[in-house]
């Protein structure tokens, strides 16, 4: 809270606007000037005593006004009834030699304080003009006064002046030393903020490591003090650490950060840096390093410090990191463009595991640039949709006739050529481009298998369904659409998907699929056996059918034990009443094993590959 001092009236800009620490300390000196005024009646003759009584009654009046708040009347008052006091006694006393003159300069002190700079030059104005017509009245003979003689009065005068001055003075010195204090206290504050504005300006805020700005600077100093020497940029993102905020909160996932800044930071010598780039990405900095085992050591170290289990709310975490390495001056000597290629090599890390540190090559960028080209012209062949489906027909294993079709989706390029789908789908589902992607799979196809059923041929479709479709919590609508404008039967769409798209989301998923399979749509599980292989989730959702994965239906006529886990996963699939498709099927020795054992369907070069229509409807 802020101290008032007698300072904050010399702009006088509003005296009625006081505070009443300012209304108490205008109180004091009117009653220190009523006492004064009334000692010194009680010490003066009858016309002295007779202005000094006057002016007691104008002060006490002037106390009535203070406390009904009457400010700019009450100060005016004060002064003007103060300054025409000592125009009185020098009047009817010793004019120009009396000892109230020195009333004056307390006069003015007050006024400077008190009031605005206009009426603190009209009362200096007509104090000034009121002496000098009383010198010049003496200097003519108009007036006379008796010199100066030192009296009782005169000592009591001195005095009551010394008294009433010294208060005012003791006033202003202490006022004066609160200013000063204050002023410290504020400069101070002013220094600790800036201090703070600094810090705040060059360090995280959340771990208190240096940001990204300050480590350029680091890297800028370290490079061109080690010449001869390479400096490491390592750029460091944690492994799937999204779950830990999506499960734990935003609050558990900083804990993390900080617990993993303090972690990394241990294992660096004082020449290295920490900085914290924002998210869970940290860059370090190491410049004193002897070779590059010894430096893969190091990295290695921060990793295995990254995997280190410790408590966060009661929960036990465990996390794992994959790091980008770059050298100084080999693989480029500017900070940003460093990092680029740190945050490449950081991603190859990432697909080759995760949980490991990978060095930056150069044809990692060409491979990021491939990418990039490829993102942009998959984009523009969703936009066009350049894309056509192949259908792989379906047979059943007892009469050997087609009884549906897979739907595949396939792109040819005009600059790029024919584009495998294992390279485009995984891009189109990072870009969220899967989802358009969907929608136009499930209408063409659709709309495919209605034409077959309008010329004649009964088939159902299947249509392989990613997990970023089911997350987007739509999947019911966007199918009970496209049936709506196809006209296809709900029964004859079959809808594919992998393993792990039941244990993702399980609960959104399966309200999904439950309001599907109420319309009457088809479930199956595509490449079974390659996933969790959770048995559990079998009997959890509205399932029709397994696609028993190719890797395993090539090699039954040869092994054995391929042999017993299709087996075995056929009469898994009967006794949950479930129809089998056996992927991959491609000599008439595999088709007979797979007749023994009970499976209801197979695909596979043995009759077909995935045709394009024309070629499928000749099948047909």
């Amino acid at each position: 809270m802020k101290q008032w001092t007698l300072f904050d009236f010399s702009a006088g800009s509003d005296i009625t606007a006081l505070t009443a620490a300012q209304l108490n300390r205008l109180k004091q000196i009117v009653w220190i000037c009523l006492l004064a005024v009334i000692c010194g009646a009680a010490a003066s003759g009858p016309k002295s005593a007779t202005v000094l009584l006057a002016t007691a009654i104008g002060l006490t009046c002037i106390l009535v006004l203070l406390k009904r708040q009457n400010l700019r009347f009450a100060i005016g008052a004060l002064l003007w009834l103060l300054t025409l006091m000592i125009c009185s006694l020098i009047s009817i006393n010793l004019g120009i030699f009396d000892l109230m003159l020195l009333g004056y300069p307390l006069v003015l002190a007050y006024a400077a304080m008190y009031s605005g700079r206009r009426f603190y030059l009209l009362l200096f104005g007509f104090i000034v003009l009121f002496c000098s017509c009383l010198a010049l009245a003496s200097l003519q003979g108009w007036v006379y006064f008796k010199p100066a003689v030192v009296t009782l009065n005169t000592f009591i005068s001195l005095n009551l002046l010394l008294l009433v001055s010294g208060f005012t003075m003791r006033l202003i010195a202490r006022d004066t030393k609160d200013v000063l204090r204050q002023l410290r206290q504020e400069n101070d504050r002013v220094l600790k903020s800036q201090q703070e504005i600094q810090r705040l300006a060059q360090h995280d805020p959340l771990t208190g490591l240096v940001n990204r700005t300050q480590c350029e600077l680091a890297f800028q100093r370290a490079f061109t003090k080690n010449t001869e020497q390479s400096v490491a940029l390592l750029f460091i993102d944690l492994d799937n650490f999204k779950p830990i905020n999506d499960a734990l909160g935003h609050q558990a996932g900083d804990e993390v950060l900080q617990h993993l800044a303090v972690m990394l930071q241990s294992q660096l010598s004082e020449q290295d840096l920490l900085s914290r780039f924002g998210g869970d990405e940290f860059v370090v900095l190491i410049s004193q390093w002897q070779d590059r085992a010894e430096l893969e050591q190091r990295i290695q170290n921060l990793l295995l410090s990254c995997q280190q289990e410790f408590l966060v709310q009661q929960h036990k975490v465990q996390l794992s990191a994959s790091v980008g390495v770059t050298l100084a001056p080999q693989d480029g000597t500017d900070f940003h463009l460093l990092c680029k290629k740190a945050d490449t090599a950081m991603y190859q890390a990432k697909k080759m595991g995760r949980n490991r540190f990978c060095w930056y090559k150069a044809e990692m960028e060409q491979q990021q640039l491939d990418k990039f080209n490829l993102m942009m012209r998959l984009r523009l062949a969703v936009k066009q949709q350049l894309f056509t489906l192949a259908y792989q027909p379906t047979y059943d294993l007892t009469t050997q006739s087609i009884t549906g079709a897979e739907a595949l989706l396939r792109w040819f390029d005009a600059e790029l050529g024919q584009v495998p789908p294992d390279v485009f789908i995984p891009l189109a589902e990072e870009t969220g481009l899967i989802q358009e992607l969907g929608i136009f799979v499930l209408q063409k196809a659709c709309a495919q298998a209605k034409s077959w059923q309008e010329s004649g041929f009964s088939l159902n479709i299947a249509v392989n369904i990613s997990a970023i479709q089911f997350k987007q919590g739509d999947l019911p609508a966007v199918v009970t659409k496209v049936l709506a404008e196809t006209g296809l039967a709900p029964h004859a769409l079959e809808l594919e998907l992998t393993e792990s798209v039941l244990i993702e989301d399980r609960m959104l998923v399966k309200q999904q699929m439950e309001q599907l399979s109420v319309l009457g749509v088809r479930f199956a599980i595509d490449d079974f056996g390659t996933g969790y292989s959770n048995l559990g989730y079998l009997s959890q959702f509205n399932l029709n059918s397994l696609k028993i994965d190719r890797s395993f239906v090539a090699r039954i006529a040869q092994n054995d034990k391929d042999l017993a886990l299709v087996d075995g996963i056929i009469q898994l699939a009967r006794s949950l009443g479930l129809d089998t498709v056996a992927e991959g099927v491609e000599d008439p020795q595999s088709l007979k094993l797979l007749l023994r054992a009970g499976c209801s369907c197979g695909q596979g070069y043995f009759w077909s590959k995935a045709v394009s229509v024309d070629e499928f409807s000749a099948l047909l």
